[in-house]
C-alpha cells in the first residue's frame, strides 16, 4: 500500500451555493405543482430519481403519476399545475400485470 502526498494546487474546493430553499411553511405549493382535485391539498411532486422538487412530465404513464399524501388518491399530471384522478382506462397492459403481481405477493 502506498501513500501519496496531496499537492495543494491540485485540490479542488467545492463551490458553495447560498441559494435559499423556497418557503413552504405556509403550506402553499408553487402554482406549477398544483393541488389534489379530490381534497384540494397542495402537492409537492419530486423527481423520482433525484428527489428534487419538480413537476412530472404530462401524460398518463408511470412517471406522470403521484399519490396524494392527503387522501391517498392516485393522480396523473396533465400539465400547467393540473392533475386528475387516474382512471382504469389510463392503465396499460403492463400496469395491469404489475397490479396482479402486487396482489399475488400481498403488496
Amino acid at each position: 500500500m502506498s501513500t501519496e502526498t496531496l499537492n495543494p494546487e491540485r485540490v479542488i474546493t467545492p463551490e458553495i451555493i447560498t441559494e435559499e430553499a423556497p418557503d413552504t411553511s405556509s403550506g402553499d405549493a408553487p402554482p406549477i405543482f398544483g393541488r389534489c382535485p379530490v381534497c384540494n391539498k397542495p402537492l409537492f411532486p419530486r423527481d423520482r430519481h433525484t428527489g428534487e422538487p419538480k413537476a412530472p412530465p404530462p401524460g398518463t404513464g408511470y412517471e406522470s403519476r403521484a399519490r396524494c399524501s392527503g387522501c391517498g388518491t392516485i393522480l396523473c399530471y396533465v400539465g400547467n399545475g393540473n392533475w386528475r384522478v387516474l382512471s382504469e382506462s389510463d392503465l396499460s397492459e403492463e400496469d395491469r400485470q404489475a397490479d396482479q403481481f402486487d396482489r399475488m405477493i400481498g403488496f
